[in-house]
């Protein structure tokens, strides 16, 4: 039920502290209590590289009926990549994909998972990524994390929020936990 104002917003969350993915997620899972559709591309991660909590449960949600629809489509984390040819490609890959769920007036929202890590490391372009956020339909919401967000999609957002790095277990020698991390 529109009030009047409402428009489709760039959510971003960006910094070098836990928590960014996760934020998305929830506005993930408010859509989907709306029965509202929802796509998540994520750009980084990759099927073989952890079970990854989120996308199992978008999985299972999507098996029961919610309207998401998940692509799991980078190939893992750059300290493991060994072929920046293919990086590269999964990202473009990834962001054909983006594209057309941006501009699917069906779609309420969709989540662009790490793209802004995508962009650091130079495997697709910021100003296209930019302009097909632009490009998206008027009334779809777009969230998009990561690391190092680029500073036209900082100008571009309608809600920016950096998580900030105080404390990690992870420099306590304390890996990366199920439930916690993936």
């Amino acid at each position: 039920m529109r009030k009047g104002n409402e428009r489709g917003l760039h959510l971003l969350h960006t910094g070098h502290g836990k928590g960014k993915t996760s934020a998305a997620m929830n506005m993930v899972y408010r859509h989907l209590v709306h029965e509202m559709p929802v796509a998540v591309v994520q750009f980084v991660k990759c099927t073989d590289e952890y079970p990854d909590g989120d996308r199992r449960m978008l999985l299972r949600l999507g098996e029961s009926g919610f309207p998401v629809q998940v692509h799991t489509l980078g190939t893992g984390f750059s300290w493991n990549s060994t072929d920046e040819d293919a990086d590269k490609a999964a990202a473009r890959h990834a962001f054909e994909q983006a594209v057309g769920f941006l501009r699917d007036p069906e779609i309420k929202l969709v989540l662009l998972d790490e793209v802004h890590v995508a962009i650091y490391r130079g495997l697709i372009d910021e100003a296209t990524v930019l302009e097909g956020l632009q490009q998206r339909h008027p009334e779809t919401h777009v969230i998009t994390t990561g690391r190092r967000a680029p500073e036209s999609f900082i100008e571009a957002a309608d809600l920016v929020t950096e998580m900030k790095l105080i404390k990690h277990h992870i420099s306590q020698k304390i890996p990366a936990q199920k439930g916690i991390e993936f």
